[in-house]
């Protein structure tokens, strides 16, 4: 029951943004703001099931691993 408040939350929420964006024309604001909010919904759906997360700073060690060895070779 509490995935539909959520989903019924974050759709009313969408809907009126994106009613003032389609008066405007904005369609490239619709276009991105509806993938962060479907990552969003997906990530507060997930959460809610109680799915196992990876921190964030597991990426970033990932993306930045390799510079910090590169770095540490010239500094040697």
């Amino acid at each position: 029951m509490d995935h539909v408040i959520i989903l019924l939350i974050f759709l009313a929420g969408a809907f009126m943004e994106y009613r003032v964006l389609m008066k405007k024309r904005q369609i490239r604001d619709i276009v991105v703001s509806a993938c962060f909010l479907s990552v969003g919904v997906a990530l507060v759906l997930l959460r809610q099931l109680q799915v196992n997360l990876p921190s964030p700073m597991m990426g970033i060690n990932v993306l930045f691993k390799p510079i910090d060895l590169f770095m540490s070779r010239l500094l040697k």
